[in-house]
């Protein structure tokens, strides 16, 4: 298809009469063309299409239609419905009222173009953010907080066993399309009545050693599917199929093949989670736990503003597989704020965002004040309130050595490399001045050794005790209370769009998914802001409204 762009939709006179007419107070449809008038212009969108061919469905079209579907949470067919029979959905996108509107398809096909593009996704939040600042619903600086929440991916949790004979199943399915001659010289009888029903765990056998004998027999069957596949007497296309090159990777990380044959893999002999499949049909998923809630598929994060005076708009959006801490999004995400010029003066997370160099970084290179709890040390001494930990000691960076409570003075001061790669630097007291101690039990539950500390360079270090202290004082807690209203975004976009269950397979399109809703929550925002529709409280139980009741006068 090609595009046609046009420099703009101006509502047809008969459609916004019926739509005022069977609007009296408008609707967020209506409200949103009154307020914003066209959000996105074809022109924006034209390196997605060939500049030849059958005339395309107008993109920013589209893209408002999704947005609107994911402000009401409607499936692709419905969305195309509304489009084709509500009125309001008309007048926002300038169609005249005997238009018929597009099949649903047209959708799908539109988010497959989208994320067949690299950046084009992102680019939706950005068009969409650039235009709200030009309407002055939007500035740089100020506040704003972030949280991240899970995402099923759209598979069903398999195990190992499972995994094996799916992923065999999903190639000879993909092979029985695309190569059935092929197909039929190399399969052997046994393989019709194994794979031609999907693996369950009630299907399976029960004991572990027939479990295991099956695991070796898949085994045998894939490697007897990929070694034809790739001899070279194979079309060499079949070798760029994916599903083979999916079993291929499963049977990586499931088997173990040498000169004398192939085994089933230990589990301690299990790739990372980082890395490890999980299905055949989305090998993004991961699984990852978090307070220990495990789930496959990914993470999603929401940035907003909190400032009083503006809409709480979400400003960004990044979905990362569900093992990446959520730290290692910080860097990436002050980068893109900075390119869309929308960086904020301080920036309100949780913990599992806070490490003092990101603290460190985020204030040398973009300004920003990253403003979270910085979690204590994991010594038992900092637990214990009446042992010495680190705070106990003097750290003299100049003398290099350290001081402990007592007044004992370190033997050495070491200069290291942590198991995580961060600089650290390393002192140890004398065991004749530990020894006979009067505090020994406070300070270390080694019988034999002396006393050791490890802790950061002098920038980190300072940094680290000046936060820590300053986050037990009232204003501080203050201050951070201000983050916990991200919990509500998160509750709205689960309610209103099912944020935690991803609706399409890969991290691309879930990724896209995010996105609109990151807009559609944005579209409901500002609707409330300009209609002067109060934010939500907490939720309220009727006992506690009783009591309310019954304490007033």
């Amino acid at each position: 298809m090609s595009l046609w762009p046009r420099p703009g939709y101006e509502v047809p006179a008969l459609t916004e009469r019926v739509a005022r007419a069977a609007f009296p107070r408008g609707s967020l449809a209506i409200r949103m063309r009154d307020a914003l008038g066209e959000v996105f212009v074809d022109e924006e969108f034209a390196e997605l299409f060939a500049v030849r061919g059958h005339p395309s469905t107008s993109p920013a079209r589209l893209v408002m239609v999704s947005v609107l579907q994911f402000a009401e949470g409607l499936t692709d067919r419905q969305a195309a419905e509304a489009v084709r029979g509500r009125v309001d959905w008309k007048f926002l996108l300038g169609l005249p009222l005997e238009d018929p509107g597009f099949d649903a398809s047209v959708l799908s096909e539109f988010r497959t173009r989208l994320t067949n593009e690299e950046g084009q996704v992102d680019r939706l939040l950005t068009l969409f953010l650039r235009h709200l600042r030009e309407h002055r619903l939007l500035e740089r600086g100020g506040r704003q907080r972030t949280d991240a929440t899970h995402v099923h991916a759209a598979i069903r949790m398999l195990n190992r066993l499972e995994l094996a004979m799916e992923s065999m199943r999903a190639a000879l399915e993909t092979l029985a399309v695309a190569a059935p001659v092929w197909l039929v010289g190399h399969a052997p009888a046994v393989w019709w009545d194994r794979y031609a029903q999907r693996a369950d765990d009630f299907r399976l056998p029960q004991s572990v050693t027939t479990c295991t004998e099956l695991a070796a027999a898949v085994g045998a069957d894939g490697y007897r599917l990929l070694d034809p596949v790739d001899h070279r007497g194979a079309p060499a296309w079949l070798r760029e199929l994916p599903a083979p090159e999916i079993l291929r990777q499963v049977w990586v990380q499931q088997y173990y093949r040498d000169q004398s044959g192939h085994r089933w893999r230990d589990k301690n002999d299990m790739p990372p989670s980082a890395t490890e499949i999980g299905s055949p049909y989305d090998i993004d998923a991961r699984y990852g736990i978090k307070r220990g809630m495990g789930w496959r598929g990914f993470k999603g994060h929401f940035t907003e503003v909190c400032e009083p005076d503006r809409p709480h708009v979400i400003v960004h959006v990044a979905t990362a597989t569900a093992t990446l801490s959520d730290v290692e999004t910080v860097t990436a995400r002050h980068a893109d704020l900075a390119a869309a010029d929308l960086l904020p003066d301080q920036e309100l997370v949780d913990a599992a965002y806070v490490s003092i160099d990101h603290i460190l970084d985020a204030a040398a290179v973009h300004g920003v004040d990253l403003f979270g709890p910085v979690p204590a040390g994991h010594q038992w001494q900092t637990r214990d309130p009446d042992a010495y930990d680190l705070t106990r000691f003097s750290v003299d960076f100049d003398a290099r050595h350290v001081i402990c409570p007592t007044g004992a003075v370190s033997r050495n001061w070491r200069e290291s490399i942590s198991a995580d790669g961060l600089p650290t630097i390393q002192v140890t007291f004398r065991l004749p001045d530990c020894t006979p101690c009067p505090q020994r039990a406070r300070c270390t539950r080694s019988a034999v050794n002396a006393r050791s500390l490890t802790f950061r360079p002098r920038p980190q270090f300072e940094a680290q005790q000046r936060l820590r202290a300053e986050q037990v004082t009232d204003a501080w807690r203050e201050q951070y209370a201000l983050r916990s209203g991200i919990e509500g975004t998160m509750s709205q976009a689960s309610r209103r769009c099912d944020i935690h269950h991803a609706r399409y397979k890969g991290i691309a399109k879930t990724h896209l998914q995010y996105v609109l809703t990151a807009m559609a929550l944005n579209l409901v925002r500002i609707d409330a802001w300009l209609t002067d529709t109060p934010l939500g409280g907490s939720w309220t139980s009727r006992l506690d409204t009783l009591r309310l009741s019954l304490a007033a006068p």
